[in-house]
């Protein structure tokens, strides 16, 4: 008996904590899994936390000459033409507010410019910040409220993971509906504009792709994937994932190491097309 058709033409994957193992490198299963869903059709795309000038070297190491989405949702851009899809900007006056009271209250803040990638100083902080993302940052004399918010794709505050947890309800109200809030480690929260995420980020890309949302399939682990995969035709989380993610995906990869669970989480999505009475959260 022939295998099904494959029903998804467009795989969107976050990198960190998904394609990339604990070494930040692309294992040769994961590698082998990329391959295999663009040999069924699929077009591969990379949707990171991470800046688009980052994500790039992933984009060239997987020869891929699609968009991108970067900035966790807050950047569409192809990087072969230099079109930007879609940008959404933290408006500058919430931006200059989000630094001041940041610096104020002691945090180390990393400022995601369009083009840049600002912190004030070198902490602790900030090295454990470039070890996550392999990417050393500019070092900007003075505050950051010099930048008087000027094109800010994103805003992290570095810190004492128990005083974040301990202010993150509070700010989550008194910014509801301008931003987004979320924290992507213990130790970080991470704020973007209203509506900034990678749900509307692939939704844009499936559109110019002309794929239909059902025919989507996205792959991430963190809370900044949960809208992804909510929003995807299916969405696979990663076994070592957040809960976020986790309750947002369809699908969620079978144990095993850590450096190839996107491999496996692949293997349970051709299963799944195999056998179609799996759950997922087509829409």
């Amino acid at each position: 008996m022939d295998a099904p058709p494959f029903p998804y033409r467009l795989a969107a994957s976050d990198l960190d904590g998904t394609l990339l193992g604990p070494s930040k490198e692309i294992s040769a299963a994961n590698l082998a899994a990329v391959r295999r869903l663009q040999a069924a059709g699929a077009e591969f795309i990379l949707a990171s936390g991470r800046r688009h000038q980052n994500s790039l070297r992933y984009q060239r190491q997987l020869s891929l000459d699609g968009l991108l989405i970067s900035c966790a949702g807050a950047l569409v851009k192809d990087p072969q033409t230099g079109e930007t899809l879609h940008e959404v900007l933290i408006p500058a006056a919430l931006a200059d507010s989000l630094v001041g009271e940041g610096e104020a209250a002691g945090y180390t803040v990393v400022y995601y410019h369009r083009d840049h990638l600002y912190v004030t100083e070198t902490n602790h902080w900030t090295e454990l910040y470039e070890s996550r993302v392999n990417e050393k940052a500019e070092r900007y004399p003075g505050s950051l409220r010099d930048l008087k918010g000027e094109a800010a794709l994103k805003i992290v505050w570095y810190g004492e993971p128990s005083a974040l947890t301990q202010i993150r309800a509070g700010l989550e109200k008194k910014y509801a509906g301008q931003l987004g809030i979320v924290a992507t480690d213990r130790e970080n929260l991470e704020f973007m504009a209203a509506g900034a995420d990678k749900a509307r980020a692939l939704e844009v890309v499936c559109r110019h792709y002309a794929v239909g949302r059902e025919c989507s399939v996205a792959f991430g682990d963190g809370e900044n994937d949960a809208p992804m995969l909510r929003w995807a035709g299916l969405g696979v989380a990663m076994d070592g994932g957040s809960n976020r993610a986790k309750d947002a995906a369809g699908l969620v990869s079978p144990a095993g190491p850590p450096e190839e669970s996107f491999a496996r989480g692949v293997e349970a999505v051709f299963d799944q097309v195999r056998r179609p009475n799996l759950r997922s959260n087509s829409a």
